[in-house]
């Protein structure tokens, strides 16, 4: 053979084979990416956990410690909403019921007995979320009805039944820093209002100086407050408040901006089913309609007389669909929706009505769908544990479950929030090739920065990603930047 031609060959099968292995490696933009980070000083005492898939090949685009148990904060979430999804389906709707016991003097229109809210754990009961649930809509309609019964008077009192649930509102693995604020709000079998109260600051101009609260919005009957909140030189709140369920003092600490004239900050309610009787009493009084006795809950009452099936039903208010709760869920990152999510999962499989238990239902659940849970520990539905444990693949294969196996995964996929455009990703991404092409859940707490989700390549490639840093030494800004970058990655891929 002539020596050119040989040479000629050997020229173009080099090239080939260089022509592959440049179209390989570009696969592997997001490997040099994962090589930075590795490499990072701020992450030299901390860990990353990286899984990508093309979800129609099933081909492992890139992986790093893929199997590693890592702090998965709010991305704890795509568990928790997909499973929901499965075992309850986007139609499902919660259901609180207004009863009765006793019986009603016609002559009088005097009930001679109590009104009970038996609460079937809807997280969304006067939720500011919905159109359907703002205003107070419900109690005008609870009014509305018990007047129809011709009642005009109430010989007893209203009490609030949350025994669908545990008394435990609160998961035991929260932090006491985190449980008595706004992303603290737990799961009680009769929530209302989101189990949110509003305090309302004036800061000093003086940094050290004093603060005060001015208002509660709404008024917690019974709650005092301990405010040692100083004026800082700083643009955000500093605070946290402590406190225990069911405990009505409550303490709050830390730094607030300078002169500020009605700073918010938000906690969560000490006892929502209680809170629930106290506005339906309140209510009914002020339209003349007299309530004898104070309002209670089964809790505090602790008397079988009170707990029992003697009662008639008079009305039920249903919440709005699943899907709509996991859209708002997802989007806004909510912890109580997920708890509340979490424990329905547990109840509705095993009977179980406790977070311990529907743990480890969640668990069993996505074990029965092929997960390989070694490693995992679910200790909440929302993330904010610290005790939960999570692999980058685990939370990859509930993606890929939910693109390839589930009847729901659009519901499930439209709740994502998308990088530059929505929710929790809106300042993600911003001016980059991944503007709205990232749709993902978040999820940061103290040294955790968490994005699990979707993309899809230049190349057309759909991929499922999760990504997961734990105990960086930079701020929680740069660490929103470094993942950036692998996110920014993924959607470079061309081939």
């Amino acid at each position: 053979m002539n020596k050119v031609y040989v040479f000629i060959l050997l020229v173009l099968f080099n090239f080939s084979l260089l022509s592959q292995v440049a179209l390989k490696n570009q696969n592997h933009v997001v490997n040099l990416e994962l090589k930075r980070l590795q490499d990072d000083p701020d992450l030299a005492y901390g860990s990353i956990g990286f899984y990508a898939i093309d979800v129609n090949t099933g081909e492992v685009i890139a992986e790093l410690n893929p199997d590693l148990g890592l702090k998965s904060a709010s991305t704890m979430k795509v568990i928790t909403s997909a499973a929901a999804l499965e075992v309850l389906s986007p139609t499902y709707k919660f259901e609180t019921q207004l009863q009765y016991d006793g019986y009603i003097d016609t002559a009088t229109n005097t009930l001679h007995g109590n009104i009970y809210i038996k609460g079937g754990a809807d997280p969304t009961l006067g939720s500011k979320y919905f159109t359907s649930t703002k205003y107070k809509q419900f109690l005008k309609e609870w009014v509305y009805v018990i007047k129809s019964y011709g009642i005009d008077t109430i010989n007893g009192r209203i009490i609030a039944d949350a025994t669908i649930y545990t008394w435990d509102i609160t998961p035991p693995t929260w932090s006491w820093e985190d449980m008595s604020n706004y992303f603290g709000a737990g799961a009680c079998g009769l929530t209302i209002y989101d189990d949110l109260y509003t305090l309302y600051f004036n800061t000093s101009s003086t940094i050290g100086g004093k603060t005060y609260i001015t208002k509660v919005e709404p008024e917690i009957p019974g709650m005092t407050i301990d405010n040692t909140v100083t004026a800082a030189n700083t643009t955000s709140d500093n605070s946290y408040i402590y406190g225990a369920p069911y405990t009505f003092h409550r303490y709050i600490r830390g730094e607030l901006p300078l002169a500020r004239t009605d700073f918010k900050v938000k906690g969560a309610m000490p006892d929502p089913a209680l809170f629930a009787a106290m506005e339906l009493h309140n209510t009914l009084v002020s339209e003349g309609i007299p309530v004898s006795d104070t309002p209670s809950t089964i809790r505090i009452l602790d008397d079988d007389k009170f707990n029992t099936s003697n009662r008639q039903k008079i009305f039920s208010t249903f919440s709005p669909a699943l899907s709509d709760i996991i859209y708002q869920l997802n989007m806004h990152s909510i912890n109580l929706f997920a708890e509340h999510l979490l424990i329905h999962v547990g109840l509705t499989r095993t009977g179980v009505n406790d977070t311990k238990s529907a743990s480890d239902a969640m668990e069993s659940f996505w074990a029965s769908k092929g997960m390989d849970i070694r490693g995992m520990s679910i200790n909440d539905g929302s993330g904010l544990s610290y005790y939960n444990s999570v692999s980058a693949k685990q939370l990859v294969f509930v993606l890929n479950y939910m693109f390839n196996t589930s009847n729901y995964y659009q519901t499930f996929y439209n709740s994502l929030p998308v990088s530059g455009v929505s929710g929790t990703l809106k300042s993600v991404c911003v001016n980059t090739v991944a503007y709205s092409k990232i749709h993902a859940k978040s999820g940061s707490i103290r040294k955790v920065r968490c994005y699990a989700g979707y993309t899809t390549s230049n190349s057309g490639r759909e991929i499922a990603f999760a990504m997961m840093l734990n105990n960086f030494t930079c701020s929680d800004y740069n660490s929103k930047n470094k993942l950036e970058k692998l996110m920014i990655a993924l959607v470079s891929l061309n081939e």
